[in-house]
């Protein structure tokens, strides 16, 4: 017999019999079997030799042990339902103007930015030989009326035909049109705000060649200044013309306005409203296009007031509360979010009285058992953000 098969015959002997000690040894707890527990006169569980009580949360009784969480009663109160929509600042006029003659700019009369009173010139434009042709048909009229003048003299007395003094009528009307014209013309020239506002964009300078059509500037009228927003179709039966609106604005500005217009045609692509909303703006401190948030009051709901954290997602993704139902049971409740703050947040679509699991919410499931901590911490819910632990008062089991 070589080497090799003695050893390995050796090595298949030792396993043998490793594993053999184990078995023949056996286990000390087998051989006293399974205990029976019972219960005594006070209600614990014992072995039923009466040795030692068997806790009903030992993992070795096959129960784990309940959670804790703590609540809080919430009552719902009456509270103004608002409408919460993003818009934003937009100028109640906005025009740009326009040359109306070819002309080259001869004068700026407002920069960029500048108010600007109704009547102010804005921009002047080179009047040419605009005022020699006014001059000239001014002189037309006036020997036209000489003409027509003459005419009816000499057919009172049979010397000129009706006909005669009716051409010589026409060209008399016909000479003060060209007057007005060339007056108009010579008006053109200069141009000027035709309300008071602000000038947004001068695109003509000094030297420019403008022809017919030619933006010379835009002028907005900023005061006052409107908010705008879409709401959506599910909404818009809510708002009315004349209710009161709260705007804020993207840098925390705040103001109070009155809805002015609502539209009865919604936009084709985002099946939306567009309400206005009319806020002041006499030091014309708001800019046109800023961002803002309008909100609406609609009517009054029955909601409770919590502090944010106490909102949870169940496994579907639905942000809700949990509660305690039957004493100790966790339910799972969807809700509406009806606006708030940091502070404290009023959410509706609930019972008007629960019990608010305020700590823990996130550590238990709907359906668990729970042990329940009773806390009163006033009725805002400022309170619960930064509360201290509190004792227990009230456990239920």
């Amino acid at each position: 017999m070589n080497a090799s098969r003695l050893i390995a015959i050796v090595l298949a002997v030792g396993a043998v019999l490793w594993v053999g000690s184990g078995l023949l040894g056996g286990d000390d707890s087998a051989e006293t079997g399974p205990t029976s527990v019972v219960e005594n006169a006070d209600g614990a569980q014992v072995a039923k030799n009466g040795d030692a009580p068997v806790p009903t949360t030992s993992p070795s009784a096959g129960h784990a042990p309940h959670a804790s969480v703590r609540v809080r009663t919430s009552e719902a109160v009456e509270h103004v339902d608002v409408l919460r929509i993003s818009g934003r600042t937009e100028a109640v006029v906005s025009v740009e103007i326009r040359a109306q003659i070819d002309a080259m700019v001869e004068e700026i009369g407002a920069i960029k930015g500048q108010r600007v009173k109704k009547g102010d010139l804005l921009v002047k434009l080179a009047v040419e030989d605009r005022a020699a042709r006014v001059e000239k048909a001014r002189a037309l009229v006036a020997q036209r009326e000489l003409e027509n003048s003459a005419a009816k003299s000499l057919a009172e007395k049979n010397y000129r035909s009706k006909t005669g003094v009716a051409e010589t009528k026409a060209l008399l009307e016909e000479a003060r049109a060209d007057l007005k014209l060339a007056q108009i013309e010579l008006n053109h020239t200069e141009i000027r705000a035709p309300f008071d506002g602000v000038v947004e964009n001068r695109p003509a300078e000094i030297g420019d060649l403008l022809s017919v059509n030619d933006p010379v500037a835009t002028l907005i009228q900023a005061d006052p200044m409107l908010v705008v927003a879409h709401v959506p179709e599910h909404s818009i039966g809510s708002v009315q013309t004349g209710q009161l609106a709260h705007i804020t604005l993207f840098d925390g500005r705040e103001a109070d306005g009155v809805v002015r217009y609502v539209s009865q045609a919604s936009d084709n692509s985002t099946r939306t409203y567009r309400v206005e909303v009319e806020i002041d703006n006499t030091d014309l401190g708001i800019p046109d296009g800023m961002t803002s948030e309008l909100q609406i009051p609609i009517g009054t709901k029955m909601a409770h007031r919590v502090a944010p954290s106490v909102l949870t997602l169940n496994d579907e993704g639905q942000v809700g509360v949990r509660v305690i139902v039957d004493g100790n049971k966790v339910a799972f409740y969807p809700i509406e979010l009806q606006g708030g703050n940091r502070d404290g947040i009023w959410i509706g679509g609930l019972p008007e009285k629960i019990d608010l699991i305020v700590v823990g919410h996130d550590w238990v499931k709907e359906g668990a058992t729970v042990e329940v901590s009773r806390i009163e911490t006033g009725d805002t819910p400022e309170g619960l953000q930064n509360m201290a632990p509190a004792p227990k008062e009230t456990v239920a089991r």
